[in-house]
């Protein structure tokens, strides 16, 4: 691809960063009819990493990554019932180690719509289309089709019922959810019931382009889902059911509160696999949690994924076979999350996961300082333990994890 695809939206972003307006989009414009709203963000990481000894995953015992995100982001309403958002993201990289291997890029979505050139020997830019969508609206039903973030999940660090690039437990920075292909609707029953309706297009893997992903559906792992929530003495029901790619799902949700002060929050579904061959399963995941008047957020989440291995010896036997599935390895996780504000300008979050299975946990502490009304500074720490790969053996999930000290610089405009 030509280079200059890749330094305009730079050249416009990096001027942007070096003016940032207070919390206010850059560009506004509005008339009786419509609106258009211009934002930016920018954001720069620094990781280093202090690997385990696994030479196969790994290329050296040690790395430094950094990592250059810039946001365009454009919302056009028409009149009071029609909207269009834009979110254009622009990527700048250090190039991974070798060691590490292929993976693939969260959301499975066309590779029509990304773009990656190799920026110099040990670098790489990309340029892609985070979200496109137009929403309409029509007395009781909001249309939704494009490239757009689809969640259906309760819970808030184990989420199975977010089939569509969830967010990692450990994952502290969730403003942008990555969109996927789909269309939505969303029906309002009442003041209290919706029924939303979500169809989202699968893609099979592409080895040999530049995208992780094939330009063209994969028709076999098309979803359609569809849920029904109710909300009932301040309760929130929610059931679910439909197809994601190649399994039948079946599940549903609940969220409230005891006496005003204890939230619980539950989330679970049934995969039943449409093909010999896959694995099917019970995911469930359920959480309580409670705020304290001084700022002390303390929540704890109890997961059961079905889909994965109670021993090492099952992780160890799928790995020979090829059979290994993405994802959490485990059967059974807990997680322990605390956040609390130490000032107005400082927050600090801190997260322990336990996975049963294999006996390893995983501790990340994050910290986030606000400069400024529209930048801020986050180090995060994560630090795992657990038995390492020995001989063929994998060890344990987060024995494989490395010691990372992260630091984040973030800017909205």
């Amino acid at each position: 691809m030509r280079r200059g695809v890749f330094l305009l939206p730079q050249i416009c972003l990096g001027a942007l960063f070096l003016f940032p307006v207070s919390g206010q989009a850059f560009s506004e414009w509005q008339s009786e009819n419509g609106s258009l709203s211009l934002r930016g963000f920018t954001g720069l990481d620094g990781v280093y990493s202090r690997n385990p000894e696994a030479a196969a995953l790994y290329g050296s015992r040690e790395d430094l990554f950094w990592n250059l995100d810039q946001r365009l982001l454009v919302t056009a309403n028409h009149r009071e019932n029609s909207r269009f958002d834009l979110n254009l993201l622009q990527n700048i990289r250090s190039t991974p180690n070798p060691g590490l291997g292929a993976r693939l890029g969260g959301a499975e979505r066309s590779g029509l719509l990304s773009w990656q050139q190799h920026a110099s020997g040990n670098s790489e830019a990309s340029l892609s289309v985070d979200t496109a969508a137009f929403h309409y609206t029509q007395e009781n039903i909001e249309w939704s089709v494009g490239r757009q973030p689809v969640n259906l999940a309760t819970t808030m660090y184990f989420s199975p019922n977010d089939f569509f690039a969830p967010f990692a437990a450990q994952t502290f920075f969730r403003t942008y959810k990555p969109g996927v292909d789909s269309g939505r609707a969303e029906v309002r029953l009442g003041n209290l019931a919706q029924l939303s309706v979500v169809g989202v297009l699968g893609y099979s893997v592409e080895n040999s382009a530049d995208t992780d992903w094939r330009n063209r559906p994969d028709w076999n792992r098309n979803s359609l889902l569809a849920r029904l929530v109710i909300n009932r003495n301040e309760w929130e029901w929610g059931i679910l059911g439909g197809t994601v790619r190649e399994h039948r799902i079946t599940g549903g949700s609940l969220q409230g509160e005891f006496f005003d002060w204890l939230g619980v929050r539950a989330e679970a579904h049934y995969a039943a696999p449409e093909q010999d061959g896959l694995s099917g399963g019970t995911e469930v995941s359920v959480g309580i949690e409670h705020r304290f008047a001084n700022s002390l957020d303390l929540r704890l989440e109890q997961f059961h994924h079905g889909q994965g291995y109670n021993s090492t010896e099952a992780l160890d036997q799928a790995l020979v076979l090829g059979t290994l599935r993405h994802g959490y390895t485990g059967q059974d996780y807990t997680a322990l999350g605390v956040s609390y504000e130490f000032s107005p300008l400082l927050t600090g979050q801190a997260l322990i996961l336990a996975n049963w299975s294999d006996h390893s946990q995983l501790l990340s502490i994050n910290g986030v300082y606000s400069l400024s009304d529209e930048a801020e500074l986050a180090v995060t720490f994560s630090l795992p333990r657990g038995d390492h790969s020995e001989n063929s053996s994998i060890g344990s999930e987060f024995g494989l994890v490395p010691t990372t000290l992260a630091c984040a610089f973030r800017v909205y405009y």
